[in-house]
C-alpha cells in the first residue's frame, strides 16, 4: 500500500465522519425545533382556551346577577314542612342565584381547572385573577342569604341599619346599570390581566 492510497482513505474517512456529524446536528436541530414548536402550540392553545373560558365565565356571572327574574325561579328548592307562604317566597327568591349558578356553572368550573395549567406555566401571580371568579360567586351567595335574613327579620337592629345591609348587598347580588358596579370592575380587572398575557402569546403567531 503506497502513501497516496493511505491519504485517499484518510480523506474518505474524514468526509464520512463529517457527513455523520452534520446529519446528527441536523437531526438534533430538527428535534429541538419540533419540541419548541410543540411547546409553543400547547401554550397557544391554552391561551385561547383560557380566554374563551374567562369570557364565558364572565357572561355566566352576568346572568346570575341579572335583576330580571321569572315567576318560577327558585321553586326547585326543597321546602321545609313548617314554612309560611311569606317564608317560602323569601327563601325561593334567595335560591334563585343558586339555580342560575347550576345552569351556568360549566364555564366557571372549566376556568377553575384551567387555572392550574396556566399558573404552572406562568407562575402563581396569575392565580388571584382566576380566583376572583369563584370569590365573586361566593359573595353573590352570601349577599343573597343576607338579604333573605333581613327580610325574615333575623337582624335585631334598627331600620336604617337593615336598609344599609339591603343596599350594600343588592349591589353585589345584582348588576348595576347606573353608577359604579364594584363586582363588574373587579372582574374586568382580572380579565384584563389574563388578556394581556394570553394575547402576548397568541400575538406571536401574527
Amino acid at each position: 500500500m503506497n502513501c497516496t492510497e493511505i491519504d485517499w482513505k484518510l480523506i474518505f474517512d474524514i468526509l464520512k465522519s463529517i457527513s455523520i456529524i452534520t446529519a446528527s446536528c441536523v437531526a438534533i436541530y430538527g428535534i429541538n425545533s419540533w419540541r419548541r414548536e410543540a411547546r409553543w402550540k400547547r401554550k397557544y392553545e391554552l391561551a385561547e382556551e383560557v380566554l374563551s373560558s374567562m369570557y364565558e365565565a364572565h357572561q355566566a356571572i352576568k346572568i346570575i346577577r341579572s335583576p330580571i327574574g321569572f315567576g318560577n325561579e327558585g321553586s326547585s328548592r326543597e321546602k321545609s314542612k313548617n314554612e309560611t307562604k311569606e317564608q317560602t317566597e323569601i327563601y325561593n327568591q334567595a335560591y334563585v342565584t343558586r339555580e342560575r349558578f347550576q345552569r351556568n356553572k360549566k364555564s366557571l368550573e372549566k376556568l377553575r381547572r384551567l387555572k392550574y395549567r396556566f399558573i404552572t406555566l406562568y407562575g402563581k401571580d396569575y392565580e388571584k385573577y382566576f380566583d376572583k371568579f369563584s370569590q365573586t360567586i361566593n359573595r353573590i351567595f352570601s349577599a343573597s342569604d343576607l338579604i333573605a335574613r333581613v327580610k325574615l327579620g333575623q337582624f335585631d337592629h334598627d331600620k336604617e341599619f337593615k336598609l344599609q345591609i339591603m343596599k350594600e348587598n343588592s349591589k353585589i347580588l345584582y348588576n348595576v346599570f347606573k353608577g359604579e358596579d364594584e363586582i363588574e370592575e373587579e372582574l374586568k380587572t382580572a380579565i384584563t390581566a389574563i388578556e394581556e398575557k394570553c394575547r402576548a402569546i397568541i400575538g406571536k403567531n401574527n
